[in-house]
């Protein structure tokens, strides 16, 4: 059973926003593709996860805090007898395993994903001390893209490749066991735990004038659309959705990346080109306010 749904990071969201509202430099556009493929990898791991029926408890996405550490798990399935935390990897092509570290074909070396796991087990693990719960971790990195390759390799128990993980898996859904209360507890302890607004001090330095104005379209992110009285129509793939909702999509957007702004009229007009009258934005605004869509957000009247 999937506790807690897979969802974009504040990173991840940060910079598809401005890859396609501006020209990012060179190295922000290669953060933002390893964030496209990082993603495309854990939603690939949740295709397999799906295809098994698990009696265990999954959580995606988690990001916890230890003290004053941020640690963020891609997959945390939780058993009645043990934890099962899972790294997803979406590497591709021919990589080496030496001297404790991993080096592409071309000899750059690459952050050991081993030392990586290794700290989220040991900060999980006091995470759940503090909660008074000792389960056993078991840490394991799955490289789920079939056209990775890893050499000069010992056997390793904590590594998984794509081809061994329908055999895990499987394993893992014959077990067929009933959740224990206790461990259903834990699971929505770790759930509430979650930090949904953790802001990482690496995101890109930006202006709102340096943005392009106007609503993206939520599958293609062209902002060319047409509209009807009530539809909001893309021109460029057809999505169709109707305006309110992608006026709250665009406000959503604009409090992603500018949190400490305080949210008016004018601004959400701006910031949707000026193609909704103020009437009209400021009803979408007080919607948002009064039924608490957006949490934390503070709505002021301009006029």
């Amino acid at each position: 059973m999937i506790l807690k749904e897979r969802t974009k990071s504040i990173t991840h969201r940060v910079l598809e926003s401005l890859n396609f509202r501006m020209d990012l430099p060179v190295e922000e556009k290669l953060k933002y593709e390893n964030q496209v493929k990082g993603w495309d990898g854990e939603k690939k791991f949740d295709f397999y996860m799906n295809q098994f029926h698990q009696s265990g408890l999954a959580l995606n996405d988690l990001v916890l805090n230890y003290r004053d550490t941020v640690f963020q798990i891609d997959s945390l399935y939780i058993t009645n007898d043990s934890i099962y935390l899972y790294e997803v990897k979406n590497y591709a092509g021919s990589y080496f395993y030496k001297e404790d570290s991993f080096f592409t074909e071309s000899g750059y070396q690459i952050l050991n994903p081993l030392r990586q796991i290794d700290r989220s087990v040991t900060y999980l693990q006091n995470v759940l001390l503090r909660l008074g719960y000792r389960l056993p971790i078991h840490p394991i990195i799955v490289f789920i893209n079939p056209e990775f390759t890893l050499y000069s390799l010992q056997p390793n128990k904590h590594f998984l490749f794509s081809y061994q993980l329908p055999k895990h898996l499987s394993a893992l859904s014959n077990q067929n066991f009933s959740i224990k209360q206790e461990h259903s507890n834990l699971a929505n302890k770790l759930k509430k735990l979650h930090n949904e607004d953790y802001r990482p001090d690496n995101l890109p330095t930006y202006q709102l004038g340096q943005l392009k104005k106007g609503i993206l379209c939520s599958i293609c992110f062209s902002l060319s659309h047409t509209d009807t009285r009530q539809n909001y129509l893309c021109t460029a793939c057809g999505h169709k959705e109707t305006i309110t909702t992608a006026i709250e999509r665009s406000i959503k957007e604009y409090k992603l990346l500018f949190p400490d702004n305080l949210m008016t009229t004018s601004q959400i007009y701006e910031w949707c080109g000026k193609n909704y009258s103020r009437k009209r934005i400021r009803m979408v605004l007080k919607l948002n306010y009064q039924s608490h869509l957006s949490r934390k957000m503070t709505y002021y009247s301009d006029n």
